[in-house]
């Protein structure tokens, strides 16, 4: 039985799209792989229908120019409605699509051509989370990599602000991004006060290109990305996700967020 295409999310096509593109010339096989982008509805009939297209000779890369073709359509057919989606991760339901917040997140990184802005308040386990960014970064050098995070102070942690920095630095360059194409991090300096102005950097969110974001619940762990019960919307709305990626921008331009200058390559 031919799946309805039209049951499946916008984002879900992109998704589906994107790993017919990854395995050309043949077409996804895994289930588990196909779970991740559509969640728990249509798996076994978009799996089938996959298999009968395999066997007429279908390659990748013209599955996903149908997945586009429909997409395009769904576009202009939705209108505003289709510029939104929800985007929620945690154990299955039944009627209710469920994804890995890291198959979005995945998902619009393979779109990226210029600009990916990461928010983001807890970071761990980046050398899995971060690898397909790094390889984009690796293909495409100008391809315009910010992360916004949260520094903070630790209690009882008298160091000096400009210490805690570095030792996040080398934290990140170590522990999160051991690439050699180093991304720019910014951040709060109100994260270290040890007064009451103290404050943090809470947001959580992936900006590409200034026209698709990711609004989440979700930080950059392993455990977020992948176990929790977490809360996402998609926008697909020029407007709002421009404002979204100008307001970071804006904070920067003034000041209020500090670079975090990475060590050296070698």
């Amino acid at each position: 039985m031919n799946p309805d295409l039209h049951d499946i999310s916008v984002q879900g096509l992109r998704g589906l799209a994107g790993l017919c593109r990854e395995s050309h010339p043949a077409l996804p096989s895994s289930l588990h792989a196909i779970r991740q982008v559509i969640g728990t509805t249509q798996v076994a009939s978009i799996s089938g229908w996959l298999d009968d297209l395999r066997r007429e000779g279908w390659t990748g890369l013209q599955t996903a120019r149908l997945f586009e073709a429909v997409i395009e359509a769904r576009r202009q057919s939705d209108g505003p409605l289709g510029a939104f989606d929800l985007v929620l991760s945690g154990p299955e339901l039944i009627g209710v699509p469920t994804r890995d917040t890291s198959a979005v997140i995945h998902s619009l990184i393979a779109e990226s051509q210029e600009e990916v802005l990461l928010v983001g308040y807890a970071v761990y386990g980046g050398r899995v989370l971060f690898e397909q960014l790094a390889n984009r970064m690796a293909v495409s050098p100008n391809l315009d990599v910010r992360f916004y995070l949260d520094i903070s102070r630790r209690h009882n942690d008298t160091s000096l602000s400009d210490e805690i920095v570095r030792r996040f630095a080398r934290d990140f360059v170590t522990q999160q991004w051991p690439w050699t194409n180093r991304p720019k991090v910014f951040y709060d300096p109100r994260s270290l006060d040890a007064g009451p102005t103290r404050s943090s950097l809470h947001a959580k969110c992936v900006v590409v290109d200034r026209r698709v974001a990711l609004v989440t619940s979700a930080n950059f762990t392993e455990a977020a990305q992948k176990r929790n019960i977490e809360v996402g919307v998609l926008l697909r709305h020029d407007p709002t996700v421009r404002r979204l990626a100008a307001y970071f921008e804006g904070l920067q331009s003034a000041g209020v967020l500090r670079e975090c200058r990475l060590p050296a390559v070698g």
